[in-house]
């Protein structure tokens, strides 16, 4: 009977019809509750579904029905280390890497857990490893380049990150205009546009700059919500996402730039503050935010967009900040908007912190609250990059899974003076940044 089903199984996966093989799996574990392959299908499906509990139960007993499953090792891991499990993950993919070292994907694993982890040498040679048995993967390929911008070695990297393509949501916007691909600039009309988070569009929309400078008229084309930001005319003619674009002859999206640019770490574009809040709004966030003697101002918040792929490991959480905010001598202020402020429910904060997340409408409220602060602490966000593009002194708490622009060990950025990066020191030890950012504030 097992295996007429399993027949079936494969019939109704080789059309592409999901649902009803995982309703013939479940058929199958009734009739044979240690069906290795059965468990692991039922098993991912759950994973993939973000249904955690169920999947962690059928993965964990597809590996003790079949320790030498491959795939069972594999996705096991994979949720483990998305669960911050990262320790079990490494140990079942080690016996993953004995059983199958010629498979592919073991490899491509293990290059992600090395860069969660904070081993971006290690999670390259992984990658590579990955490469060599297919050399068309281009999960593989992404993390091979994002493991060699982080290493600092941007010419390599910026050569393989058109691999972000090929494991993106949506495709390239645009595709009907010719593609800027580097040559002379001059007299050209080019429409930049954004493409990833309001973060990574705030850091690198200096580079249209760089872009004008070498003869180009440009077009910018940006979020909606990130338009105010650029509404004084030194990033070019801007356009909303979704509106009617002038006629360009050519058009780049904006995280090729810095590939196309030949940016290297030691050399990043930085003449001053690029970014500047609306002087009527600051003046009336200035009122509110009014110094009281000599105390000094610091802003703080505690979680990024829950949206960005390696938001678990980047966001500590309030629960974590918690301990700086004792600190009674300085007026806090929250500036936590949207994600992150569900948490006030449970976890409260101090008294002498003030709560302006609710009162923020909009980032052209954020500009113009950060010219009034002496410090902003926040975890590696868009507001980082905002107070950073601004000049504004800023801390930003780093995790081990960090995004290739920090690159490694240094507590400074090239891309932006003002700002102090606390690293992680190991994976997810969030109370050991804390520590010394208590140590580094005034008393």
């Amino acid at each position: 009977m097992v295996s007429a089903v399993a027949d079936l199984v494969r019939a109704a996966e080789a059309t592409g019809d999901a649902a009803q093989a995982l309703a013939l799996w479940r058929q199958v574990l009734a009739a044979d509750p240690v069906h290795a392959i059965a468990l692991l299908s039922l098993g991912d499906a759950a994973r993939r579904a973000g249904r955690a509990r169920e999947a962690d139960e059928m993965l964990s007993r597809a590996v003790a029905a079949a320790p030498g499953l491959v795939p069972a090792r594999c996705a096991l891991a994979n949720l483990l280390l998305h669960e911050g499990r990262t320790g079990e993950a490494g140990a079942h993919l080690a016996v993953a890497a004995e059983r199958g070292p010629g498979i592919a994907y073991v490899w491509r694993d293990i290059g992600l857990l090395r860069r969660v982890t904070g081993d971006p040498a290690g999670a390259l040679a992984a990658f590579e490893r990955c490469l060599e048995l297919a050399p068309g993967d281009a999960a593989a390929g992404l993390g091979r380049s994002l493991a060699l911008l982080r290493l600092g070695r941007w010419g390599e990297g910026f050569a393989g990150y058109r691999h972000r393509w090929s494991v993106a949501v949506r495709p390239p916007r645009h595709q009907q205009i010719p593609v800027w691909q580097g040559e002379n600039p001059v007299g050209r009309r080019i429409l930049v546009w954004d493409e990833q988070g309001a973060g990574d569009t705030i850091m690198c929309v200096r580079l249209v700059r760089v872009l004008m400078a070498a003869g180009a008229q440009v077009v910018l084309e940006a979020p909606a919500a990130l338009s105010p930001l650029f509404a004084d005319g030194r990033h070019g003619t801007l356009v909303e996402r979704g509106g009617e674009v002038p006629p360009v002859d050519m058009q780049v999206p904006l995280l090729d730039l810095p590939g196309l640019l030949g940016l290297e770490p030691s050399a990043i574009p930085w003449e001053g503050p690029y970014i500047s809040g609306q002087a009527e709004l600051t003046a009336i966030w200035g009122e509110r935010l009014a110094r009281r003697g000599n105390r000094p101002r610091i802003g703080i918040s505690w979680a990024g967009n829950p949206a960005h792929p390696g938001d678990f490991w980047r966001t500590p959480g309030l629960a974590s900040l918690l301990p700086l905010l004792s600190r009674t001598g300085a007026d806090w202020y929250a500036l936590q908007v949207a994600s992150g402020r569900e948490e006030l429910r449970d976890t409260k904060l101090p008294g002498h912190v003030t709560d302006l997340g609710a009162e923020i409408g909009s980032w052209a409220d954020t500009a113009a609250i950060l010219p009034h602060l002496d410090l902003l602490i926040t975890p590696d966000s868009a507001l980082a990059h905002l107070a950073g593009a601004m000049g504004r002194p800023v801390w930003t708490l780093i995790a081990t899974d960090t995004d290739w622009r920090w690159l490694e060990a240094s507590p400074k950025t090239g891309w932006y003076p003002s700002m102090r990066l606390f690293r992680q020191k190991g994976c997810g030890d969030w109370a050991g940044v804390v520590a010394r950012v208590g140590v580094a504030l005034p008393a």
